[in-house]
């Protein structure tokens, strides 16, 4: 799907990006705040951006309750949501032609208007804290957290985002007030449409329905050092049966060529029963359930990190089979272009709708400052060589620079 990708500014300074095509029947349109997790004063706000977006759906001037604020969206077929990161939050609506001023209205009354109903805040914060409960319950969302807190040391990006028990029951409508005047202005916002619809008609509706917000300062983030840990191996033990582990490695950011590169690495080895991870070491060897890749990206640093369940009595013969993966596709041409295939293949079939567009425009603006068209991306991956494949895995995962978390049994000893 070819788009016309047109940058402007509104009246109020923001950057708007119109991704347009006639070819589709839908719009999404979305809100970046350039804050998150990360920019909380910690404990105090621990979680606060992400409780904030939960209060942002709960009623407006104009729409006073969820259920009318939701239903003016979905009675013509609609949704809206938000996603809450260490760095970002984002507000989004997607809608069929034709109703494009619903999305940005509703998006405008959420920023600008909500009421933050009090008796809805104590109803509200306790749903947030059975999310909190419901991902510690999860070994693997656990083990994600435990992750996180361990490679990131210190670093704001080891915060939870859901926060804790403790600073969410207590937060006030005064709290969400404060948090929202710090960072909620158009110093750090960037507006996004894609779908069928103008640039023109986008900056009519981006005008019409944000142009009276007050001006603020600019989220202006220190890059934080990480402070590498000596120890290299954490271990929380609970009533469980499974061994659950996470080898991870910190890696570049999110802007950098070798982002891409372990992206393609990642696809290499884990995308499916058909991956050399699942099939060596849970298919061939028996050494686990469950087996797969993933890649955090953030603005000053990321981490690799792969996912193991397995029985305590064989999680070394699961990390060495792991190693031996790795060292062996780092250079395997033909998963390469398998991986390349798939990825483009895949990259297609998200054109097909606007909010999946809409995420991909959101992660190019922010780490590389514009969105890409969906060309420039296939150059960018069928241009990929297995040598700087190699070279970054060489570079970022070998053994000796990988953290190992595991969320482990009660009576479970480290050999």
């Amino acid at each position: 799907m070819e788009l016309n990708i047109l940058e402007t500014k509104t009246k109020s300074g923001v950057s708007l990006w119109t991704l347009s095509s006639p070819n589709y029947n839908s719009v999404a349109v979305g809100v970046i705040i350039k804050c998150g997790t990360r920019d909380e004063i910690w404990p105090k706000e621990a979680g606060i951006a992400h409780a904030l977006e939960h209060m942002l759906f709960q009623g407006t001037k104009s729409f006073p309750s969820n259920l009318k604020l939701s239903s003016f969206i979905e009675t013509i077929g609609g949704g809206i949501n938000g996603r809450t990161g260490s760095e970002r939050t984002l507000y989004h609506a997607r809608v069929p032609v034709g109703y494009a001023e619903r999305g940005v209205r509703v998006l405008s009354e959420q920023i600008n208007d909500s009421i933050y109903p009090e008796e809805k805040i104590p109803v509200e914060m306790k749903n947030v804290i059975q999310e909190i409960r419901r991902v510690n319950d999860d070994p693997q969302g656990r083990l994600y957290f435990l992750s996180q807190r361990f490679i990131y040391n210190n670093h704001p990006l080891s915060r939870e985002v859901h926060g804790t028990e403790e600073s969410v029951s207590a937060f006030t409508k005064n709290d969400f007030l404060k948090f929202r005047e710090r960072f909620y202005n158009p110093t750090n916002y960037i507006f996004i449409a894609v779908g069928n619809i103008t640039q023109d008609e986008a900056l009519k509706l981006f005008n019409k329905y944000f142009s009276g917000d007050h001006k603020g300062k600019p989220n202006t983030r220190k890059e934080s050092r990480i402070i590498a840990r000596h120890e290299k191996q954490f271990i929380e033990r609970r009533e469980l049966d499974q061994l659950h582990l996470s080898l991870d490695a910190l890696v570049g950011k999110g802007s950098e060529k070798s982002s891409l590169y372990l992206e393609l690495f990642r696809d290499m080895i884990s995308n499916g029963m058909s991956s050399p991870l699942f099939q060596e070491v849970r298919d061939k060897r028996g050494l686990c359930y469950a087996i797969y890749a993933g890649l955090n990206k953030c603005s000053d640093i990321g981490k690799f990190g792969i996912r193991i369940g397995t029985d305590p009595e064989k999680y070394k013969e699961a990390i060495s089979a792991t190693f031996e993966v790795i060292e062996k596709s780092k250079q395997d041409k033909n998963l390469l272009d398998r991986a390349k295939k798939r990825k483009l293949g895949q990259l297609m079939l998200r054109y097909e709708n606007t909010l999946d567009v809409f995420f991909i425009a959101t992660d190019d603006i922010l780490f590389l400052g514009k969105p890409r068209d969906i060309i420039e991306m296939q150059k960018e991956i069928e241009a990929v060589r297995i040598e700087v494949i190699k070279e970054s895995v060489d570079r970022y995962l070998r053994p000796e620079q990988i953290f190992t978390t595991m969320l482990a049994p009660k009576d479970f000893k480290v050999d």
